[in-house]
């Protein structure tokens, strides 16, 4: 496959599922290949790839774009399978509960209290299988065309946000059928998201480099994180005293999940020192994920 750069476009012609894309500037730019001293010692390396991100946002939104296409091409429902799959989970799980556990919800009517963690572990768990494969399914693209790699995980978290705008219509129909209206807690909800996507993403970065190095990671995935939902209040709430109160400082999503209910739904507020150690659990986490990452990628082009 070969750019031809055009301005600050590029045509790459060979891209699985669509014949081409048109994206910004693929060729590098000119302090990407001979950086200066100076603006190296300025910026973190952090900082600097996001700029460079960036500066790319194009080639995210093209790729995000394709995926989500590729994703429901050939379905007859196409992109409401978004919102079917997390509805059928809710569902299959309000008749089991109903007959055979009597779980308390904080007063919220349980097919709300099970669609949210649904809605809100749909997203977090197709940004990090999505992203297992993001580098080894673009391999033609890690080999012969210069960008940022970090565009692709980044393009895997784009297309899951997608979804679940899509799947969060249905939320604010079930909010309105059981007349919930959320308070000044809603302010909240992009910092809750924000940190559930710093998260996901160091997650992301992660496994997409690690499963160039073995494919069973995109397997291992698979079970992980439906054990990982078993173990999260995404479908029942999980005590917050004795032992419990210890693995939910480890366990970083059941404090997110909380803090989501009470931003939407009026559920209790998640304690607070579990919030906080999820905030620090979700930066350590995408900077860790962005360590192993940048320290991994000069082997993308001899794995992909």
């Amino acid at each position: 496959m070969r750019p031809f750069c055009a301005g600050r476009s590029v045509l790459m012609r060979g891209l699985p599922g669509r014949q081409c894309i048109i994206a910004q500037s693929v060729c590098p730019p000119r302090d990407a290949l001979h950086p200066t001293g100076t603006e190296s010692a300025r910026a973190p390396r952090m900082l600097a790839d996001i700029k460079e991100t960036w500066r790319y946002r194009e080639l995210i939104v093209a790729l995000a774009m394709r995926e989500v296409r590729v994703r429901y091409k050939h379905a007859l429902l196409g992109i409401g399978w978004a919102v079917i799959m997390p509805l059928a989970l809710m569902l299959v799980f309000t008749e089991i509960f109903s007959r055979v556990a009597d779980i308390s919800t904080g007063g919220i009517a349980y097919p709300l209290f099970a669609y949210t963690g649904l809605l809100v572990w749909q997203l977090h768990a197709n940004i990090i299988q999505g992203a297992s494969r993001c580098l080894s399914d673009n391999s033609n693209l890690v080999t012969k065309v210069y960008f940022p790699r970090q565009v692709l995980p980044a393009s895997v978290v784009l297309s899951a946000l997608v979804d679940f705008g899509v799947a969060a219509l249905l939320l604010a129909g079930l909010m309105a059928l059981h007349r919930v209206t959320p308070g000044w807690p809603m302010a909240l909800v992009p910092l809750v998201l924000a940190l559930q996507l710093c998260l996901a993403s160091g997650l992301a970065l992660f496994v997409s480099a690690a499963n160039l190095f073995y494919r069973d990671v995109q397997f291992i995935l698979q079970v992980g994180v439906q054990l990982w939902m078993f173990a999260s209040s995404v479908l029942y709430p999980l005590p917050s005293q004795g032992v419990f109160a210890w693995v939910n400082l480890l366990n970083p999503m059941t404090p997110l999940l909380d803090a989501w209910r009470y931003a939407l739904l009026g559920a209790p507020a998640p304690r607070p020192e579990s919030l906080a150690a999820a905030a620090g659990l979700s930066l350590l986490t995408l900077v860790s994920g962005w360590a192993w990452f940048r320290r991994a990628e000069a082997r993308f082009g001899e794995l992909a």
